[in-house]
This record gives C-alpha cells, structure tokens and sequence, in this order.
C-alpha cells in the first residue's frame, strides 16, 4: 500500500506540471501569440529542469532526500499561487522557469525517496518500468482534462490555486511518510539482481540503450512537438478548451494503459516486428494530427499516438535499467534526451508553425518518425538474426 501512495507522488506532480504548462499555451493563445511563443514554455521549462536535476543529482542524499522532495512540493505550491496573480508573458516565463527547478528538486529526490521505501521489494524490471510508465503518464492524462474543465468553470485563477491545494497536499503526504524513507544504519540492502527479473535472464542479451536514446529520443521529440502545437491548433479551429484537455487525456492515458500492459512483457523489446508495428501505429497518428480539424480526429490521433509513445517510453526506459553495470549512467543519459527532446520539438515546431502552418509541424514529425523507425526495425531485423544464429549454436 506504501509503495502504491508513493508512485501517486510522480502521478501527482505530472497533473501539476501538464496542467501548468497547458493553461500557460492557452492564456498565450488567447492573446494571439505566434505558435512559436506559445510553444517556447516547454523548451524554457525543460533547460531549466536539465540543468537544476545537475544540481540536484549532486546535493541528494539518503538522509535528505525526503526533505527536498517536501520542499519541492511547498515551493510548487507557491509557485502555483504566484502564476494565479500573473498577467503578462514574461512574469509566465519566469514562472515556468521556476517551475524546472521545482521539478528537478522533485524527481531526483523522488528516486531516492523511492528507492528507500521500496527496499527489498524486487518486482522485475517489466513489472516496474511498466508500473513506473503508467503512474507518470496516467498525470499527463489527468492534468489537461482537469485543467481545461476549471478553465471553463473557474478561469485562470481556480486553474492554478487547485495546482496549489495540489502541490500542498504532496508536501503533507510526503513528510507524513517520510519516516517510511529512513536510512537505518546496519539496514542490509536487498540482494542483488541487476536484471531485475524473476522470470527471465537478460544477461546475455544485447546492449541496445543506444538505440533507445537515439529512436525513442525521436519519439520524445515527436511526443514534445504535439503537446506544444496542439494548443495552436485547439486555437485555431475553436476546439472548446475541456475538449482540447479530453484530446491530450487520450492521448496520455493511452499511453499510460500500453505502459501498464507491457509489465508482462518478455522479449519485445529486442524483436523487429514488435518495434515496426508500434512504430506504425505513430505514423499513422501524426498523419492524422497533420490533416485533423475536427475534435474527433484528434481524438484518433491521440489514441493512435498513445499507442506508440507507451510503448517506446517502455523501451526506452528499460534498455537503460536492464544493463546490470551501467543502469545509473544510462538513466542519466535518459533525462538528457528527453531535455533535449523538449527542447527541439517544441522550438522546431512552433517555427514551423509560424512559417509554413501549423500541419507542416505535424508532417516534419512523422517524416522524421517514419525515417526513424525504417531504421530501428532495420537494426532490429540484423541483430534478431544474429541472436537467433548464437543461439542456435549455443544449443547444438
């Protein structure tokens, strides 16, 4: 039950974060912003969060990790109060900026939080990348329907001040668990098992992170380009903002939903049809979002999307946790490839928004999808005949 509440934490904080980031988009839209501008507070938000997770990596420890996960909370919540009170585009900027910060003292000690309360529970590594997948997809889900049915009901202000009761109601929890966290001197660690797996060894399979970092780092990129030119495209065909909310709900919980099921995933990963097929089901949907006007296009498009994005979040994220030596690393390289994917795909697609139109954004993403899972499926096929080639040797 413990462990439960505590994945809420990350499941929280992304209804936070999408919520924020979503409700900045609209109050911009609304002022007639260029896409470009509209799109700029993922990028500014996600330099900030690469940079103060530096900082943060080298200020945690076991003994303090609880704290600053309850001061990130605390300051997120003021932060939220302070974002009902802005009015201009700067003051927004400067929020969201903050807001990395808050982010970033979250997350990194929210992995040491969690590995202290979840010491000696070993799930396997399916069981918790799935897990993990779906708790922090399923607050991507939940932040824009949330939001967009109080911006329509309340306005700006409520927006914000419930992302304040929000953040506040994490600080609370989290210093009432924090007792759960303690690093007890002479408390012997968990046996080892660097694959992480109860039901299959991974030790002899290959090494494929860089494809992860490379493929799904195109995903994350394609992922970051329809969160910040979606709202330009609600603006633009006079998507009401509740349904704009519901389109990146399906999205996000479809996702979320893919993520969960592939905890009972074995080889997938390392196979090419698997890769192609899900990689298919992306192509699809960001032709969809290139030609969508209406709410229920978007709708497919976000189901079809979520799709893919669940699953290549689940490959990218075990092909760095699987490596028994160099998981810590590979996880490291992992939150630089998603800053720079945020990064890229917004700032490409809001510029492509502004010069060629806002489906020129959408069909940059799937030529550079389409390319990329040519590729992977490609590797994929040459290194799944090599395995199946060393295997058959192994047993003759």
């Amino acid at each position: 039950m413990i462990r439960i509440v505590v994945y809420s934490f990350a499941t929280l904080m992304d209804v936070v974060l999408s919520a924020v980031t979503l409700e900045c988009m609209w109050w911009m839209s609304d002022a007639g912003a260029r896409p470009s501008a509209v799109a700029a507070f993922i990028p500014v938000w996600a330099v900030v969060y690469s940079i103060a997770s530096l900082a943060a990596g080298h200020l945690v420890t076991n003994r303090n990790a609880p704290w600053l996960l309850i001061s990130a909370c605390a300051f997120a919540a003021v932060l939220s109060v302070a974002f009902a009170g802005a009015d201009s585009p700067p003051a927004l900027y400067a929020l969201i900026a903050l807001l990395g910060v808050a982010a970033a003292f979250f997350f990194t000690p929210f992995q040491v939080f969690m590995k202290l309360v979840d010491r000696g529970r070993n799930k396997g590594i399916c069981h918790s990348t799935g897990t993990y997948t779906f708790a922090w997809s399923l607050g991507y889900a939940l932040g824009p329907f949330i939001a967009g049915y109080l911006w329509v009901h309340g306005g700006w202000k409520a927006c914000h001040l419930f992302n304040a009761a929000l953040s506040a109601a994490m600080a609370v929890g989290a210093y009432c668990l924090k007792h759960h966290a303690q690093d007890k001197p002479g408390r012997p660690e968990p046996a080892a098992d660097p694959a992480g797996s109860r039901d299959f060894d991974y030790s002899a399979m290959p090494d494929l992170a860089w494809m992860a970092w490379v493929f799904s780092g195109v995903g994350c990129l394609a992922s970051a380009l329809i969160r910040s030119v979606f709202p330009s495209s609600g603006a633009a065909y006079d998507i009401p903002k509740p349904t704009q909310g519901t389109t990146l709900l399906i999205l996000s919980a479809t996702q979320a939903l893919v993520g969960l099921a592939h905890s009972r995933s074995r080889t997938w990963m390392y196979r090419p049809l698997p890769v192609l097929v899900f990689g298919l089901f992306g192509i699809a949907a960001l032709g969809l979002f290139s030609v969508a006007r209406a709410p229920e296009t978007f709708h497919i498009a976000a189901a079809l999307f979520g799709v893919y994005s669940g699953s290549f979040y689940f490959y990218f994220v075990f092909h760095s946790l699987v490596h028994p030596v160099r998981a810590g690393r590979y996880v490291s390289i992992n939150e630089a490839v998603v800053g720079i994917a945020s990064l890229v795909g917004p700032f490409a697609g809001g510029h492509l928004g502004d010069r060629f139109g806002l489906s020129s954004a959408y069909f940059a993403a799937l030529a550079l999808t389409a390319a990329a899972v040519a590729v992977q499926s490609a590797c994929h096929w040459r290194g799944h005949l090599r395995l199946d080639h060393g295997t058959r040797e192994r047993n003759a």
